[in-house]
């Protein structure tokens, strides 16, 4: 069908349209268990990349997180959109954050904590985030910690300590945190959180934990029935790993493949005395909007893209500065929104 065709109206759904959305939900949500479960039963913590298929998992094109914020017209295969604010604005709003960022170099490290670098780094992204929300309309709710994650969202991420055969000590580890979902009264599909993992970047393989981390997040939206208006439910990761580097990882489950779909971008280096350029393009993947037609439209009989065109979706909740001005003005141009709850924390 032509992505120019309008959106169905709620009040223009017969019951068998609701009936088969609700059915083709149940099919995708029912083939989601089963590739947690597959997953849960793998006991290394990578899955080397021509397995994946065997998982019902696979490899999307790479997700270019480098391209001209002007040029992000595939919005239909990323779904976010990262945030366009002005460096210089970016850097001044994090300024009492910056504590945050470690210079691992003057760290002691302790071997034995195989999440201390990424939960040093992780802690400098949250911080902004949070520092970050009075400039954002209330587009997303954050959950910190995975007690409060189960607790008021009963969304079950993994937790996986990895042992040698006949040793105690654990040699890989890692786990979710940082959920990010829409406003439900925004009526979009589209979830976030942090993975930490002990590993480092395998050209051949990709982390347990990120496919685990998606396949969990894509379940949880379609498990309510909030979203069955959705064809689509998307879904950001952003990995921090031991060797202060990162990446993201964009996932979505693809009706037509009846596959999880993973897309996932370059290696970002995260170390350096101060926040580096790749530290920097990160945060501004994770403060992304949510974009991208995830609607089912008329005609639609099982999930595919289309071009984001609703223009409700389409609006970008970046606040345009004047180039020319000091980023201390720049602020006070910057509306309070609510109490600053951007990101309100529920933790």
């Amino acid at each position: 069908m032509s992505c120019g065709a309008s959106s169905v109206s709620p009040a223009n759904l017969t019951e068998a349209d609701k009936l088969q959305r609700a059915a083709i939900e149940r099919i995708q949500f029912d083939k989601l268990s089963k590739i947690v479960k597959s997953l849960r039963r793998i006991e290394v913590p990578t899955i080397a990349k021509d397995a994946l298929s065997d998982l019902s998992i696979t490899l999307g094109r790479p997700l270019d997180v480098d391209g001209s914020l002007s040029s992000l017209s595939d919005t239909a295969s990323t779904f976010f959109l990262p945030c366009d604010w002005p460096h210089d604005v970016l850097e001044y709003k994090t300024w009492s954050q910056r504590s945050f960022w470690r210079n691992m170099e003057h760290v002691i490290l302790d071997s034995a904590i195989n999440l201390q670098i990424p939960d040093i780094r992780s802690r400098w992204f949250e911080e902004c985030l949070l520092r970050l929300s009075d400039l954002v309309p209330d587009l997303w709710n954050s959950w910190c910690n995975l007690d409060c994650i189960w607790e008021e969202l009963r969304l079950h991420l993994p937790l996986r300590l990895f042992y040698r055969p006949r040793h105690t000590a654990i040699y890989h580890e890692s786990y979710s945190r940082w959920v990010m979902l829409t406003h439900e009264e925004l009526d979009m599909p589209h979830a976030s959180c942090f993975v930490l993992d002990s590993g480092t970047p395998d050209e051949n393989a990709i982390l347990l934990s990120e496919a685990e981390a998606a396949a969990a997040l894509v379940k949880h939206q379609l498990r309510n029935g909030i979203y069955t208006s959705h064809h689509t439910k998307p879904v950001l990761l952003a990995t921090v790993m031991r060797n202060q580097t990162g990446r993201i990882t964009q996932a979505h489950f693809d009706g037509k493949q009846n596959k999880l779909v993973l897309r996932q971008s370059r290696t970002m280096d995260l170390s350096g005395e101060k926040p580096s350029s790749d530290a920097w393009t990160m945060l501004r993947w994770i403060a992304s909007q949510p974009v991208g037609q995830t609607r089912y439209e008329i005609g639609d009989t099982e999930e595919g893209a289309c071009g984001n065109n609703n223009p409700a979706h389409d609006v970008s909740f970046t606040p345009k500065y004047l180039q020319n001005q000091d980023p201390r003005q720049r602020e006070a141009l910057v509306p309070e929104v609510g109490t600053g709850s951007g990101y309100p924390s529920r933790c």
